[in-house]
């Protein structure tokens, strides 16, 4: 028997980046966030209230995705869910995956969100489960193992 997450004790940061300064549009992606927040605060889903499902489109800078996410991960006790939708880069020097904001260019990775550095806020809270993760062809860059 699987139980799922307490609704009242969980959070979700929904991150989607759609319209970019310097990289191809990704139009699909806003629709796509409605879709998933309405989907997770359904009450014949998960019933998260909407108050606990926060959505951030087209974020211009890390700290406005970190600092969500670090309230988010203080907040959880359950489950912590953090999803990326958009473009992905990697940096060169580590191979690392860093998620485009709508500022990022494709050959300044530094321009974007490192997904390590996102990985490490969301471990810092209670939560006993955490769940998060680039969509696309962000997913597609992360390294193999």
């Amino acid at each position: 028997m699987t139980l799922l997450p307490a609704a009242a004790a969980s959070r979700a940061v929904l991150i989607g980046t759609s319209r970019y300064d310097h990289l191809e549009q990704l139009p699909q992606v806003a629709h796509n966030l409605r879709a998933l927040a309405a989907t997770l605060c359904a009450p014949q889903s998960w019933g998260l209230a909407a108050e606990h499902c926060t959505v951030i489109e087209n974020p211009q800078d890390a700290v406005e995705v970190l600092d969500a996410v670090r309230a988010a991960a203080e907040e959880a006790t359950d489950t912590l869910l953090v999803y990326f939708a958009g473009h992905g880069l990697v940096e060169p020097r580590r191979g690392e995956l860093v998620l485009s904001l709508a500022g990022s260019l494709r050959q300044r990775s530094y321009t974007g969100l490192p997904y390590g550095t996102l990985r490490d806020v969301m471990s810092d809270g209670p939560a006993g489960r955490r769940a998060g993760g680039p969509a696309g062809d962000a997913a597609r860059l992360l390294p193999q193992r």
